[in-house]
């Protein structure tokens, strides 16, 4: 499904970029910028010139670390002390649990009880505490959110908060001294906070670039939403992409996305396996689903672009064992 950009003047739900500057000053000393590569296999594949921003190898393994040292380096000092809670599907945990530790206090984060255990142990051994409940976010959301008015304690979201979104979009802060004039960024979405930063953050410093987002089939509650004009919650999650795995997004995230995305994709968890391996077998670069995606989007033709365009594609994380990578190319018959 593809969805061109509102021609629209409206960006007061937009972060204001003010705010994404002075994320990235918050940050910055305890996050150095992560690196971009030009892939040569996939620039040929695609006759593009294809650019990877390696988020896979920020101290968590995923961009979620920059939201949520953000949120936790925002709050006032008597509010941190009491420490925070929070419920993810795994990366987002970590970030707070990182960005927790850097701040020196305590974390909750509440896991869906299918959280693989590479994120699970990589959450407990950076100190935090660990509660699974529920077969989505969205249920262990719920319980995050109880404990937390009951506490008096921060509840850090994972995509719709103001801080967490100004701390994605430190991403493009980096990209303008990286790649020059790139004519589109494509990102994958889950709830819509990192699609959300960058739209926001490229809206002042690179307005000439598109932005296009992708989902994976049975984690598409953006793309379903944007298609029929409104918030639609998916029953379940049906995708391998756990990372993706919120069920709906929220008002002003589907606002944003809604307004400003140039394109929206959504691709089949093989060919996103596919891409994983590619990746991994070309670029020595090991990527989870969620990141994967993009590419796969890029190689499917499911977004447009022209010969010869200047592509981003941010690779969001690399939590995942090269056990699950095999497994899962054995299960869709991938040679």
């Amino acid at each position: 499904m593809t969805q061109k950009r509102a021609n629209t003047d409206r960006a007061t739900e937009l972060v204001t970029i003010e705010e994404i500057q002075a994320a990235h000053k918050r940050i910055v000393g305890n996050l150095v910028p992560t690196p971009v590569i030009r892939s040569q296999f996939f620039s040929d594949l695609l006759d593009a010139e294809i650019y990877l921003k390696l988020e896979s190898l920020q101290p968590t393994h995923s961009f979620k670390v920059r939201g949520a040292l953000n949120a936790i380096l925002s709050l006032p000092e008597n509010q941190r002390r009491k420490g925070v809670i929070t419920a993810s599907g795994g990366n987002h945990g970590l970030g707070v649990a990182y960005a927790s530790r850097v701040a020196g206090i305590t974390a909750t984060i509440y896991l869906p009880v299918k959280t693989p255990e590479i994120k699970v142990k990589a959450i407990k051994k950076l100190g935090a505490e660990v509660i699974m409940h529920g077969e989505a976010w969205d249920e262990a959301n719920f319980e995050a959110l109880s404990l937390a008015a009951e506490q008096g304690k921060a509840y850090i979201h994972p995509f719709d908060d103001q801080s967490v979104i100004a701390g994605q979009g430190t991403i493009v802060c980096e990209l303008v001294d990286q790649v020059r004039q790139p004519d589109l960024i494509v990102a994958s979405i889950g709830g819509g906070g990192l699609i959300s930063g960058i739209i926001s953050a490229a809206n002042q410093l690179l307005p000439a670039t598109e932005i296009a987002g992708v989902e994976t089939a049975g984690a598409d509650c953006m793309s379903r939403s944007v298609e029929s004009g409104q918030i639609v919650e998916l029953q379940a999650i049906g995708s391998i992409a756990d990372s993706l795995g919120a069920k709906r997004t929220t008002e002003r995230l589907f606002q944003i996305v809604r307004n400003h995305a140039s394109q929206l994709a959504t691709i089949d968890d093989a060919s996103t396996v596919q891409a994983s391996l590619d990746l991994l077998t070309q670029e020595k670069v090991l990527a989870e689903p969620a990141a994967a995606c993009c590419l796969a989007a890029l190689v499917e033709r499911k977004l447009s672009f022209a010969p010869g365009a200047t592509i981003v594609v941010v690779l969001c994380g690399g939590n995942i064992g090269l056990d699950k990578l095999l497994y899962w190319q054995q299960e869709f018959l991938i040679s």
